[in-house]
């Protein structure tokens, strides 16, 4: 068993690793006689699992390869419309950087036993899985060699409803014994019932089953040049063999621009084809519904959808690393150069959350111009048009937005948040804001809406008392038709607070959110913190957005937030899970577009 199922240690041993088992690993005890603690702490566990293993492509597999070239992804077919790849055998600095990560959790700070360890938690697994017919170390890591690789075939668009016939895909999984490889799958099909029958297909012996369950249905296996076994619908495996390992879809423009920018060893490697998904998914659509139903995408939109888009997954040690990247396509709504967002500098430095975009405002109305001329939209656009219009129309609502994001921060044991803004037209935020406040002076009397004023350091905060929350929701019902039971809603007051001046427009939850936004103006803030700055350095410091959560405050709010769980509840998470997630620091994240490609940077840390 794992030091994930031991409650007590030797006090004698270094308090820094956790013990490696010398005892045979057993089989999984029968059905209902684990002790609940134990599942509770296996699930802990498999959290573990979810969150870090899996996050990182079941990279925690320490085999003895470290090939940096893909293998399986030369066998890839060349209509396949995604491909996905998990690197298991740990390529280049990724088994160092692997068991560093890990060593931050428990049962893992002894790097020298990783290979033990994991291979244990990845034997109950497999027994779990299986029934307590296979283990991993016994069945399955005599033949795998690492590398794990899944695509997606062309999505079928003919008339009628698709059936499970129809569907295309395959798995290749790069190994070192062919012999092991084919003897594993046989036994595994004789166990699951499955008849089969062998063809011999360009070369390649094929194992070509069907279920009973679904005879219809065929799909094959086979071993590819000794390296790869494939298994998949009988079509998908055809196309595989066709390649020779050499894929024309591995070799093409797209795959090797994407690889190109996605530098650096990784863990997991995934490529879809947008445009085929995207025609294949409208004509699915438009087939399904009743003609003259469902108008066509304008060809406006569909013309700026890029051709492909990519991503990957690695991991440095400290942190868990997600990059993506897209094709450019200049006329995208967005920010076309890359810059510092500017609402971090009004975001105080307690700030837990925080997602904002460069050039908000404008890119909300160019968005918005891509629809407009759209037919089946006419009247959408009207009713939208005559609704902005009572506040001066679409660009006075929208365009004065210049750098936009939310935010959300701790105020001692409470949480706060709201909009803030970096107008692009302070004079323009000033003017609308100020409408509304008429409005709500005029209209808002007999609703119980009342409208003040509070002056802070010079600054004049408006503050809009929309009445108690029953008495509001009961209000909205009424306007829109819908009947509301406020009986079952708190009985509390809901107040908006805002600020407007030429640095910053803030919209927030209370009246101390926007002092605190002023503050963080006038002072430290968000931008100033080193902790901040340092994980902004491991992305983009410049780009077109960026986003922020603060993994540790979430944690501990949420654990203040059980002060009143029953003693049972808040020992067991304190002893099986909260160790798996107290590592967990921060996440940032950064867009960044320009070239001909546009990016996306998201690292997740841990301490």
């Amino acid at each position: 068993m794992t030091d994930i199922d031991r409650s007590t240690t030797d006090p004698t041993t270094d308090t820094t690793a956790t013990p490696v088992p010398t005892s045979a690993i057993q089989p999984p005890p029968p059905a209902g006689s684990v002790p609940r603690r134990s599942r509770t702490r296996w699930l802990a566990a498999g959290i573990l699992i979810a969150l870090v293993v899996g996050v990182t492509g079941l990279a925690t597999l320490v085999l003895t390869s470290s090939q940096t070239t893909s293998v399986v992804l030369g066998y890839v077919p060349a209509d396949s419309v995604a491909y996905g790849e998990l690197r298991l055998d740990l390529p280049g600095d990724q088994r160092q950087e692997v068991g560093e990560f890990l060593s931050k959790f428990p049962g893992f700070a002894d790097q020298a036993a990783l290979d033990s360890k994991l291979d244990e938690v990845l034997d109950r697994l497999v027994s779990e899985g299986s029934q307590g017919k296979q283990t991993y170390t016994k069945d399955v890591k005599p033949w795998f060699s690492g590398q794990m690789g899944f695509a997606l075939g062309p999505i079928p668009t003919g008339s009628g409803e698709p059936s499970a016939k129809d569907g295309r895909g395959v798995v290749m999984l790069s190994i070192k014994d062919p012999a092991l490889a084919r003897t594993w799958m046989t036994s595994t099909l004789q166990e699951e019932g499955v008849t089969s029958r062998s063809e011999t297909y360009n070369g390649s012996e094929l194992t070509v089953f069907s279920s009973p369950k679904a005879p219809e249905t065929e799909a094959a296996f086979t071993v590819a040049g000794d390296k790869v076994a494939i298994v998949g619908d009988t079509a998908s495996v055809k196309a595989a063999v066709d390649t020779k390992g050499s894929s024309s879809l591995a070799k093409g423009d797209a795959v090797t621009a994407a690889q190109a920018a996605l530098t650096g060893d990784d863990l997991g490697f995934m490529f879809f084809d947008v445009k085929s998904l995207f025609e294949a998914t409208a004509e699915i659509a438009a087939s399904a519904a009743p003609a003259g139903s469902m108008p066509p995408i304008p060809a406006s939109i569909s013309a700026l959808l890029p051709d492909w888009t990519a991503m990957r997954v690695r991991v440095e040690g400290d942190a868990v690393r997600l990059d993506a990247v897209t094709q450019h396509k200049d006329g995208m709504p967005g920010p076309d150069t890359n810059r510092v967002n500017g609402v971090a500098g009004f975001a105080p430095p307690s700030t837990i959350a925080l997602a904002s975009g460069n050039d908000y405002g404008a890119t909300l109305l160019e968005s918005i111009d891509l629809y407009r001329d759209e037919p089946s939209l006419k009247d959408t656009f009207a009713q939208i048009d005559q609704a902005a219009g009572i506040l001066g129309g679409l660009d006075a609502v929208l365009g004065w937005l210049g750098d936009s994001g939310i935010v959300v921060a701790k105020d001692g044991d409470a949480v706060e948040g709201g909009i803030v803004s970096i107008p692009a037209d302070a004079a323009q935020g000033r003017q609308l804001l100020t409408t509304i406040r008429s409005f709500l002076q005029m209209s808002g009397g007999q609703g119980g809406i009342t409208v003040t004023d509070e002056v802070y350091n010079g600054q004049t905060i408006t503050v809009v008392d929309l009445g108690d929350l029953r008495g509001l929701a009961g209000m909205a019902g009424a306007v829109g038709g819908v009947p509301v039971e406020p009986s079952g809603l708190p009985d509390a007051s809901v107040k908006l607070a805002y600020v407007a001046n030429d640095q910053v427009v803030a919209i927030g939850s209370s009246v101390d959110f926007i002092k605190h936004v002023l503050d963080a103006g006038a002072g430290a803030s968000l931008a100033d913190d080193g902790r901040f700055k340092g994980l902004l350095g491991r992305v983009d410091a410049e780009h077109s957005g960026v986003s922020f959560v603060d993994l540790t405050a979430i944690r501990g709010l949420i654990e203040g937030s059980m002060a009143d769980a029953p003693a049972d509840k808040k020992a067991e998470y304190e002893e099986s899970v909260k160790p798996f997630l107290t590592p967990f620091d921060a996440l940032i994240a950064t867009g960044a577009v320009g070239g001909s490609t546009d990016q996306m940077h998201t690292v997740i840390t841990v301490k």
